[in-house]
């Protein structure tokens, strides 16, 4: 394991609700919560629908093994790439988009920065505890000790028997310059310590 990554979960901006429980969230895949007002009353948004970057996509094929499904209900569409995503739902208030979260998280990349204006991501429960009142948005901190519910490892195979250019590439990755261009490429470091610092200020996404 070189890293871990997560699929982040978008909505429009207009969309009045950004928190949502990771059992109603569950319910939306699996047809059991179809329209925005059965997870707020005051949500007018209408009938969800579910976009993915593509219905063949490691995204796609992630949620239907997390949720344990063999195919997506009706109310899921797939988009081009992750960018229409994001267009999608800029452009639609009652969909929800299905990202990897490395389009969103590179702070000093403008065009993550781009992304983040014209969207809101949601934060969710965890699968500890699902009902409770405690949401956790995809950042690095909540990725590395899992309280984000929706995350992923990446793994780096090497199929040589002899320590060549693939092991030497390995080592240099899981070494720390090599984690540190897994970081500025939006994932989250398997070997380095993740901080955790508190401000007073907005939030980033």
């Amino acid at each position: 394991v070189i890293a871990k990554d997560a699929l982040a979960f978008i909505v429009n901006n207009n969309n009045v609700d950004s928190l949502i429980r990771i059992t109603d969230l569950k319910q939306m895949f699996l047809g059991g919560v179809t329209n925005w007002n059965q997870i707020s009353k005051k949500n007018n948004a209408g009938k969800i629908q579910i976009v993915f970057d593509n219905n063949k996509s490691t995204n796609a094929r992630y949620m239907l093994e997390k949720l344990r499904m063999t195919e997506f209900s009706s109310n899921c569409y797939s988009a081009n790439s992750n960018e229409e995503v994001i267009n999608h739902v800029e452009k639609n208030k009652n969909a929800i988009g299905i990202i990897s979260v490395n389009w969103i998280s590179e702070n000093n990349d403008s065009i993550s920065n781009n992304f983040l204006k014209r969207i809101t991501v949601v934060g969710l429960t965890s699968e500890l505890n699902p009902e409770g009142l405690q949401y956790y948005r995809p950042y690095a901190a909540y990725i590395k000790d899992e309280s984000y519910p929706f995350i992923r490892d990446v793994y780096m195979i090497s199929r040589e028997t002899f320590a060549g250019l693939g092991s030497g590439f390995t080592s240099f990755i899981a070494g720390e310059k090599g984690q540190r261009v897994v970081l500025k490429a939006g994932l989250v470091p398997a070997t380095m310590p993740v901080r955790v610092v508190e401000m007073k200020t907005k939030q980033i996404f």
